[in-house]
């Protein structure tokens, strides 16, 4: 099945498929005149599934629609998939397991047979890696450390007793990476400014939220200090997934069970008993 996109469709678009077609079939290029239709039409799902996940995480109110694993994403890339095609769950999920040939990610000059899904599915691990980059410049420069000169006993000194959220300074950094992450995906109204000089801010999240931001951090400094080598593991975009949890559930035993601002921060699953994952 060769997935094209319903609706208008412009002419320069048009034109611009018609003649790659006939330089692929004329130059005899690896790709095939339906990999190169599917191969346009792809970034279609890849947006919806991006968006998707953008949108998750923005709009949680419980912790576990923050970070999902790669089983839990299945059916949200057949939704993001579904969402484009217009022709049914099924026929969706039918497009994911078909293959596509591309260039080899080693070997440009190798062309190989990719799952669909995996390269919609790719879209999480490059959007997290984009919010990494984000919260670690953040946090480190409040700290008023340059992240990509961080030393052992700078790294092994802020994991002491997780003192890179829990000591005063390391929470107000954590605060300041998460206000700017909520700003990046459109969710600025969870974060509350001062207003005067006796105010504070005041950001809405929940655990999950700051678990995250503390996850990507605690990355940082375990890679820096030497006590974990890397987090690339299990599927797709779930490097990360076991490790915020294991977050998670240390925070779950000493931040509040209330939904009142402390210290800057309103948990909104503050009360929920299953705040700490307990189906992981």
């Amino acid at each position: 099945m060769i997935f094209i996109a319903t609706g208008h469709v412009e002419m320069s678009r048009c034109l611009a498929f018609v003649l790659l077609v006939l330089l692929l079939t004329t130059f005899a290029c690896p790709f095939c005149a339906c990999d190169a239709l599917m191969w346009l039409e792809l970034s279609a799902p890849q947006k919806a599934f991006r968006d998707v996940l953008i949108n998750q995480f923005a709009t949680a109110v419980e912790t576990v629609a923050v970070f999902s694993n790669c089983d839990d994403n299945w059916d949200t890339a057949i939704n993001a998939a579904e969402s484009c095609m217009k022709l049914g769950t099924a026929k969706a999920e039918a497009w994911l397991n078909e293959f596509i040939r591309r260039a080899s990610r080693r070997n440009s000059s190798i062309f190989v047979n990719v799952r669909v899904s995996m390269l919609v599915l790719r879209v999480k691990p490059h959007l997290h890696q984009a919010w990494t980059e984000l919260i670690t410049n953040t946090y480190f420069a409040a700290l008023g450390v340059d992240v990509k000169t961080l030393d052992v006993a700078t790294a092994k000194q802020l994991m002491d007793n997780c003192a890179y959220y829990r000591t005063a300074r390391g929470r107000d950094a954590c605060l300041d990476a998460l206000a700017a992450l909520f700003r990046a995906v459109g969710a600025a109204s969870r974060v509350s400014e001062p207003t005067g000089p006796t105010d504070g801010r005041v950001i809405r999240a929940t655990l999950g939220h700051f678990a995250f931001v503390a996850t990507k951090i605690r990355n940082v400094l375990e890679l820096s200090a030497g006590t974990r080598a890397s987090s690339r593991a299990g599927s797709v975009g779930d490097g990360h997934f076991p490790m915020w949890v294991a977050e998670v559930r240390r925070m779950d035993a000493t931040f509040p069970r209330t939904g009142k601002a402390d210290n800057g921060l309103e948990l909104v699953d503050g009360a929920a008993l299953e705040r700490s994952l307990p189906q992981y």
